[in-house]
């Protein structure tokens, strides 16, 4: 597990990752890998919406062999550069076999799918009986909760993008209902407790996880969590 210095660097490092985002996600990629209860070595991994790479390189180092998809052909091309297998796939459809992989790693997508549902379907399907899913995600009503029109995303998620979009313009990316949506624990702990093929091991803050008791608190949790992970078995 990390330390309380690990988490108070990380901290420091996303206060800059608008300016400078390389150093804080190579280092929540080590700290995310340090953390993570499956075992890595000589599994089979799929890296669901991979982005730059970082936490694909990670597992990679921990003896996984890993594939990284992402919808964007440049950041595939991105987690490519690390020597990672990148494939442009989408998440909705991925274009990969049932039980392909020993478990599926997901670390802030799910807010950026437009049907969680079916990506959580996706992930059952290529994940072998037996298996795991480690999925994490900004939920809405996090300080981060609105990614570029934050915290202005604490209005609601119909009043604060018209508020930003009459201040500030246009958000250059993760426009509220075409590249980013309204993602709560509540209702993402009830789909996983209603699917047929993924069993929640653990719910907790991800940056945090030694208070994994305010996962336990409906409403307080919407907010307190900053970023919310689910470790999953596939059944």
């Amino acid at each position: 597990m990390g330390t309380t210095k690990q988490t108070a660097e990380i901290l420091r490092l996303f206060l800059r990752e608008r300016s400078d985002p390389g150093p804080f996600y190579e280092a929540l990629a080590a700290l995310t890998v340090d953390r993570m209860p499956f075992d890595l070595d000589g599994k089979t991994v799929l890296d669901f919406g991979s982005g730059s790479g970082h936490n694909s390189a990670a597992m990679m180092k921990r003896g996984a062999t890993v594939v990284s998809i992402d919808v964007e052909h440049h950041l595939a091309v991105n987690a490519g550069s690390k020597d990672v297998p990148a494939v442009v796939s989408d998440g909705m459809a991925l274009s990969f076999g049932t039980g392909s992989f020993d478990g599926v790693f997901c670390s802030n997508v799910i807010e950026h799918v437009p049907s969680i549902p079916t990506a959580f379907d996706e992930m059952a399907r290529v994940v072998r009986p037996g298996g795991w899913a480690w999925v994490s995600w900004t939920n809405w009503w996090s300080p981060y909760g609105g990614h570029n029109i934050a915290p202005l995303h604490l209005l609601g998620p119909s009043v604060g993008p018209r508020v930003y979009e009459r201040f500030f313009g246009p958000p250059p990316k993760n426009v509220p209902g075409e590249g980013l949506f309204p993602t709560y624990i509540g209702e993402t702990l009830a789909l996983i407790d209603a699917h047929p093929h993924l069993r929640l091991v653990e719910a907790l803050p991800r940056y945090y996880p030694s208070q994994k008791w305010i996962l336990k608190v409906p409403g307080f949790r919407e907010f307190a969590t900053w970023n919310c992970l689910l470790l999953m078995e596939r059944v």
